[in-house]
């Protein structure tokens, strides 16, 4: 009998606080914990219109806001572990896959109000990312159970995403043509409309 591969696994561990003060605090850790070589290692926070320029200063401004929004606002650590190993995605996928997570929840009918993240991959035994997400509310049970099985289905498509377009490096318009399909298929509304938004202001 031939052997059966091993089904990807996606773990979603998640804690909240209503407080801004331990948001910020929860972003400084996961931003210069030390990795397994006990170095503090250099780690590019990102949201949903990329990169942070101003590193903390901007994701700390970004909560602050968040937790002036109107309603009550629920700051979660969310830890994303697809339990692959090292070196399964690269950064950009990476990215996509917090992201398509992250729209997810909003999917479930949660405003989320901003997040910033960070890839962890000289850590412990496999590449994870860290999320701090502000939220108009908590989640429950079933939507966490929901949004595990989702995760994973995500990273899926990532690792496929990323072997097809390894595959087609060399033909550029297969790429775009790959590039288009999965952009149109898989872009979360939350980070489409965001992208949008920044382009409508990209002079």
């Amino acid at each position: 009998m031939a052997a059966t591969a091993p089904r990807s696994i996606a773990i979603v561990k998640t804690s909240y606080t209503r407080s801004a003060s331990e948001a910020k605090a929860s972003v400084r850790y996961i931003e210069q914990r030390k990795g397994d070589l006990e170095r503090h290692p250099h780690r590019q926070l990102f949201g949903t219109l990329g990169e942070l320029s101003r590193a903390e200063a901007e994701a700390y401004d970004r909560l602050d806001r968040a937790g002036q929004a109107s309603g009550k606002t629920y700051f979660y650590r969310i830890v994303l572990n697809a339990g692959e190993g090292h070196g399964d995605l690269d950064e950009h996928e990476r990215r996509a896959w917090t992201a398509e997570v992250l729209g997810r929840i909003e999917a479930q009918g949660v405003k989320v109000w901003d997040w910033v993240a960070v890839s962890h991959t000289n850590q412990g035994q496999h590449d994870h990312m860290h999320v701090v997400a502000a939220l108009s509310r908590t989640l429950q049970k079933d939507e966490l159970a929901e949004l595990r099985t989702y995760s994973r289905e995500a990273y899926s498509h990532q690792k496929e995403m990323q072997h097809e377009l390894g595959v087609y490096q060399d033909d550029l318009r297969t790429l775009q043509t790959l590039l288009k399909y999965h952009d149109l298929q898989h872009t979360p509304p939350q980070v489409e409309h965001q992208r949008q938004r920044s382009l409508d202001f990209d002079y």
